[in-house]
């Protein structure tokens, strides 16, 4: 990631880094209020847990994990197993296989 270089950064400007990426709200929130995006009609979809997944259930939004990246369903079930509030923010609503799943949906 970028987290050397942000603390390279930090220390050659004595301040703090105010991160604007996932898992971020700051960007989702800056689009909703642009362009008057509903978070109930709006789904995020990703193949990271918590980056992508774990933005989409802080913001509101319908989550969809794609199995194509760095996480394994395996690890998707290990959260759902478990008590804690953290793990489960990182729990998908739905999940495919491939982002090439989708393209029949979209044609329609």
């Amino acid at each position: 990631g970028t987290g050397c270089l942000v603390k390279a950064v930090e220390t050659a400007a004595q301040r703090e880094a105010f991160i604007v990426g996932k898992p971020n709200r700051y960007m989702f929130d800056c689009v909703v209020n642009e362009l008057d995006i509903s978070p109930a009609r709006t789904i995020m979809v990703g193949d990271r847990l918590d980056t992508d997944i774990f933005m989409g259930n802080s913001c509101g939004l319908t989550t969809l994990l794609t199995l194509t990246g760095v996480t394994a369903l395996d690890e998707v079930r290990g959260h759902q197993e478990s008590d804690c509030p953290a793990r489960q923010s990182l729990i998908p609503d739905f999940y495919v296989d491939s982002i090439a799943d989708l393209l029949p949906a979209l044609e329609d």
